[in-house]
């Protein structure tokens, strides 16, 4: 394969994983905001448990933290199995975004923890 049908053929993966990734994340908010108004049409209250918030972020921060390193790491897996495919700078700067938004999760997460630990702490001194 050439230079130029190895850009085509990373171009059409990044582009597969945009036109495929925003439908369905799409669908996965419709339908999370379609059982939310079922449940309050049905008048059930939703808990807000602090620890299930936290323990979502978390599961996505390392979700996409994982999903960021592993884009990177793709072309040098598929050249080993022997396809030939390079790490093109748009296929980079997507795994760059998706990482930093991981890492920007974590990062929250840690410090929303750190703040209510340290609110609660605040709180009973006060007492």
């Amino acid at each position: 394969m050439s230079a130029v049908e190895d850009d085509i053929l990373t171009d059409v993966a990044v582009q597969l994983l945009i036109i495929e990734g925003i439908p369905l994340l799409g669908l996965v908010y419709y339908l999370w905001h379609k059982r939310k108004m079922y449940l309050m049409e049905k008048g059930v209250q939703e808990k807000d448990d602090p620890k299930a918030r936290y323990e979502r972020r978390l599961i996505n921060g390392v979700f996409l933290t994982l999903a960021g390193i592993i884009m990177i790491l793709t072309p040098r897996v598929a050249s080993a199995v022997g396809i030939e495919a390079q790490l093109t700078f748009e296929l980079l700067l997507a795994s760059m975004v998706v990482l930093c938004a991981g890492i920007a999760l974590l990062a929250a997460n840690g410090m929303l923890r750190y703040r209510e630990g340290h609110h609660y702490e605040k709180s009973g001194l006060r007492e």
